[in-house]
């Protein structure tokens, strides 16, 4: 079950995303949420410059900073940024959902909250990244560092996590349900029995299911 604190901040994203023209491509509709029906991925974005980039995280770390009512919340949903080197990016919030990540260096980047659901992170650089109540559900982590990274109250149900490094992750009420766990390093039973875990929960060889894992 979602947390009192996670409930309210999901509220009042929504109550901003309304009340701010352009900052969310669906208003009034829960953020993350997708057109159901036609299940159609959106053209990807071409990739993205140097500059452009630069001025979408000043843009979001004035909307961060203020309280959500100043600058524009970062939309980068589909963008290709793939192999960019953004070590401590303010990304909270931000809407990344689908969007080619793969081989970025995000070491210590606050991630909180950001709707990364279906992204491409395979061999990402996520060490010590804050990714707190992250929407990573069907997201592509194959191989990636998450090394000391924070994921409490993620929800990586679905995700692709196989061969990734979870050492020292935290993983308290993370939702794993159907997460492909296959050859992850680092993972302990100790780290599991914090999280949410269900029998299409894909676990390594080395750990075995126990009761005392969440369902």
């Amino acid at each position: 079950m979602i947390a009192g604190a996670r409930k309210a901040r999901v509220r009042r994203m929504g109550v901003v995303m309304q009340r701010q023209s352009g900052h969310d491509r669906h208003p009034g509709r829960p953020v993350g949420a997708e057109t159901s029906g036609s299940g159609a991925r959106p053209a990807a974005k071409a990739a993205i410059s140097t500059a452009e980039l630069g001025a979408v995280l000043d843009k979001h770390r004035a909307w961060v900073g203020s309280g959500w009512e100043m600058g524009k919340r970062a939309d980068l949903h589909g963008s290709d940024l793939h192999g960019r080197s953004l070590p401590g990016a303010l990304l909270a919030d931000a809407d990344l959902h689908r969007a080619d990540l793969h081989r970025a260096a995000l070491p210590g980047a606050e991630l909180d909250g950001a709707d990364l659901h279906r992204a491409d992170l395979h061999d990402a650089d996520l060490k010590g990244a804050d990714l707190q109540y992250a929407d990573l559900h069907e997201a592509d982590l194959h191989h990636a560092d998450l090394r000391g990274a924070v994921l409490r109250e993620a929800d990586l149900h679905n995700a692709d996590l196989h061969g990734a490094d979870l050492k020292h992750a935290d993983l308290t009420e993370a939702d794993l349900r159907g997460a492909n766990l296959k050859d992850v390093k680092g993972l302990t039973p100790e780290q599991l029995a914090h999280a949410h875990t269900d029998r299409a929960t894909c676990l390594p060889a080395s750990i075995k299911p126990q009761g005392s894992i969440k369902a």
